[in-house]
């Protein structure tokens, strides 16, 4: 979500991001110009929106996608299925529609597209955040944090040796 902020901003759109309020200052100086904590407090129509959670999130994403939009599905961490219609999209969101996404169905190259994010971080113009840095052997404590959602950043595991 913060590379999606800062490389949204850098192409001059305007972001909403949605997430827990103690990260909206965060995410504002990313260049979110707006932080709800469901995407059902967001103020659409959005022309694009990236979804990971599925489920009833979906659902709200699409009442909120504009007509000719696109709904880009990279994730679904609720577990929960989504029943989509055709009355969904009619009226309101003509034209919108939904894509999925994943690298190893993509036939993208993900090491072009990391050396991209790394000449990005390497010019200053991508920021990233090691939040958390424990020994490879500590990986379980780096899982339950992620579960937890305990910080905002990448974790990094370090291997000694």
């Amino acid at each position: 979500g913060r590379f999606q902020i800062q490389l949204a901003r850098e192409q001059g759109a305007s972001v909403t991001a949605i997430a827990a309020a103690r990260h909206a200052a965060d995410l504002r100086d990313l260049g979110a110009e707006q932080v709800v904590e469901a995407i059902e407090l967001a103020e659409g129509p959005f022309s694009l929106i990236t979804e990971s959670v599925g489920g009833i999130s979906l659902a709200h994403a699409i009442e909120r996608v504009a007509p000719g939009g696109t709904i880009v599905m990279f994730g679904s961490s609720s577990g929960e299925l989504t029943p989509i219609g055709f009355r969904q999209f009619v009226p309101g969101h003509e034209g919108a529609r939904l894509q999925n996404f994943a690298y190893y169905t993509s036939g993208s190259g993900i090491g072009e597209d990391i050396a991209s994010l790394l000449a990005l971080v390497a010019a200053g113009r991508l920021e990233t955040r090691v939040a958390l840095s424990i020994p490879w052997t500590d990986i379980a404590h780096a899982l339950d944090a992620l579960r937890q959602r305990s910080f905002s950043g990448k974790a990094v595991l370090t291997i000694t040796g």
